[in-house]
Parts: structure tokens; C-alpha cells; sequence
């Protein structure tokens, strides 16, 4: 009933492969770019609000200085930071988000601030990189087992690291790149849990 043209459809094939090996190696490094400008998009607004902050505290006597003179030339001393001064460290606004997920978890979770800070980098940047999870899963694995840990506080970890990144990008956190975010977060908590789960 069919016929099958074997050599042409062979040559086809290749060529067919071909092209959805190149598409498919375009569309990874295209998510990763994506991937990492979003990432040192947070970082740059953290760093600038911290950068105001300690500006804004070291010239608070030079503003006062120049009552005065702002008085008089209609100028005024009011600094506008735009609202970035309200941004608190990436890994605070992240534990809030993940304490709602896994409320039970809030007395175990690392007081060091340090140390989460830390986590949560290394976590993006092996989403981000997309080598090999293996080292990390069984680091994880390793330093959590005592946690007692289930599906559902793997899965409040990468919702609430999805969440903050969201929040933090604002209006340049577009559907398509939170649901990149998702999809590497998800891949990585999977392969962290599979690792966490076997048997010693």
C-alpha cells in the first residue's frame, strides 16, 4: 500500500537530521543567552540599589550642607533612587518565597546568610551552564539526606526561585523567559531529587 523511495528518503534523512540538530543547538544556546542576561540583569539592579544605598549614607552630611544653597537656586536635594532601594539580597526574597511553599522546612533552612547566598548561585549558574549535574546532585544529596526531604520541597524550591527571578525582572520577565527558567529549574531539581532518593 505505501511506497518507500529508500534512497532519496535516506539522503532526506541526513539532511532532515541535519537541520534539526543545527535548530536544536540554536534554540539551547539561544535559551542559555537568554538565560544569562536575565540572571546579571537581577545582579546589576542589586548591585546598583547596594551601590546607592552606601552613597546615599555617605553624603548624607553633604546634603545637609547643601540646604542652602538648593533653597535658593530651586534645586532640590531629594535623591530619587527610583524604588531600588527597596531591594533586598536575591536570597532573602527567595527564602520568603520558599517558606510559603515549604513552611515545615523554615526551622531547618540555614541561618548563614552566607551559605544560602552561595547555593542559590551555584544552583543558577549549573542551571544556566547545563553540563553535567552529576557532581552537584551528589553534593546535595550528600549534605540533605538528614532533611527527610519529598517531592513537594523540590518542587517549592524551584517554584520560588522562579517566583523571585519573576518579581525581580519585572516587565522584562516575558512568558517565554519565565518558562525557560522553569523548564531548567524543573530539569535540575529532578536530577537533584533522583540523585537525593537512592539508597545509600
Amino acid at each position: 500500500f505505501f511506497s518507500f523511495p529508500f534512497a532519496a528518503s535516506s539522503s532526506q534523512y541526513s539532511v532532515t537530521m541535519g537541520a534539526d540538530s543545527s535548530r536544536s543547538s540554536d534554540e539551547a544556546r539561544y535559551k542559555r543567552e537568554l538565560l544569562k542576561l536575565s540572571w546579571r540583569l537581577v545582579l546589576t539592579v542589586q548591585e546598583q540599589a547596594a551601590a546607592k544605598t552606601t552613597d546615599k549614607s555617605s553624603h548624607s552630611g553633604d546634603v545637609q550642607k547643601d540646604d542652602d544653597k538648593s533653597a535658593h537656586s530651586g534645586r532640590s536635594t531629594d535623591i530619587n533612587f527610583q524604588g531600588t532601594l527597596s531591594v533586598r539580597p536575591f536570597h532573602e526574597d527567595f527564602e520568603e518565597q520558599f517558606f510559603k511553599y515549604c513552611p515545615d522546612l523554615k526551622t531547618q533552612f540555614p541561618s548563614n546568610y552566607a551559605m544560602v547566598s552561595k547555593m542559590i548561585a551555584r544552583f543558577i549558574g549549573t542551571a544556566i551552564d547545563a553540563k553535567d549535574h552529576s557532581k552537584m546532585a551528589k553534593t546535595f544529596a550528600k549534605g540533605h539526606r538528614k532533611y527527610k526531604l519529598n517531592r513537594s520541597h523540590f518542587e517549592g524550591f524551584a517554584s520560588a526561585l522562579v517566583d523571585t527571578l519573576q518579581d525581580r525582572l519585572g516587565k522584562f520577565g516575558t512568558i517565554e523567559l519565565i518558562k525557560i527558567w522553569r523548564e531548567v529549574t524543573l530539569g535540575l531539581i529532578n536530577r537533584l531529587e533522583k540523585e537525593y532518593n537512592k539508597k545509600v
